[in-house]
């Protein structure tokens, strides 16, 4: 390999970890803090230490996962969460949850099982933590995982952008402020490990049915977390009302 060769690879290398770097540095300021609708202007993308090209790359992917909203003209903004999104989001989340268990028990490898399990026990180091975005994030990669085993591209793709959509979500249900007391989150992520467990071992034993009726009680208690702590108090930037 020629010189020319070596430097274009090397610039290549460099480019696509500014814009890893931009997107993941976006994601997490939208689920930390960002308001759904604020503008995502350049003064903003500057003061989180950004530069143009990465970050329109970061945009662009972000859009694609539902966090961003891309405007024509206009730029850039977190997208709109209302209680439509809300809905829509856990009508996905349940059959995605169920539908990927199901077939990841039936599919998975030896070691696809080994990251899943692998994945579970990363949760549970996150868990006492203490930091909302490592769970957010521990606990979207354990469902990927289980997705991956599921062997269908198309279910695979579709569930990860489901989990990923349900990150901003989480800021405003699953992070320990949201709950009313240090007991009900501890209850509550212990509950999460109990059904981790449950439908791990599940996709252990090769029990499609199982799995399916685990990931089902999974989904309801997000489900029912999410409406609780969305009903109990209206976050800030949330417009929760339907819309058509």
């Amino acid at each position: 390999m020629n010189d020319a060769a070596k430097n274009s690879r090397k610039n290549a290398s460099v480019k696509g970890m500014a814009s890893e770097h931009a997107y993941r540095r976006l994601r997490e300021e939208i689920v930390r803090g960002l308001v759904p609708g604020e503008d995502l202007n350049e003064e903003l993308l500057t003061s989180l230490g950004l530069s143009r090209t990465p970050a329109r790359e970061a945009l662009v992917r972000l859009a694609g996962d539902g966090l961003v909203e891309l405007m024509p003209n206009r730029g850039a903004r977190v997208a709109p969460l209302g209680w439509t999104e809300v809905r829509e989001h856990l009508e996905g989340l349940d059959v995605m949850h169920r539908l990927v268990s199901r077939l990841s028990a039936v599919r998975r490898t030896d070691k696809e099982l080994a990251i899943i399990e692998k994945d579970q026990a990363r949760f549970e180091k996150a868990a006492l933590q203490n930091d909302g975005v490592l769970l957010t994030e521990a606990n979207l990669q354990f469902h990927v995982s289980i997705g991956v085993g599921a062997h269908n591209s198309v279910f695979e793709r579709c569930y990860r952008q489901v989990l990923t959509q349900g990150i901003r979500i989480d800021r405003h249900a699953m992070f320990e402020a949201s709950f009313q007391s240090h007991n009900a989150y501890t209850t509550h992520l212990e509950t999460i490990m109990e059904q981790h467990a449950a439908l791990v071992a599940a996709i252990r034993n090769r029990e499609a049915d199982e799995a399916d009726a685990v990931a089902a009680q999974h989904a309801m208690l997000t489900r029912q977390r999410i409406t609780q702590a969305l009903t109990d108090s209206t976050p800030l930037g949330l417009n929760l009302s339907f819309t058509t």
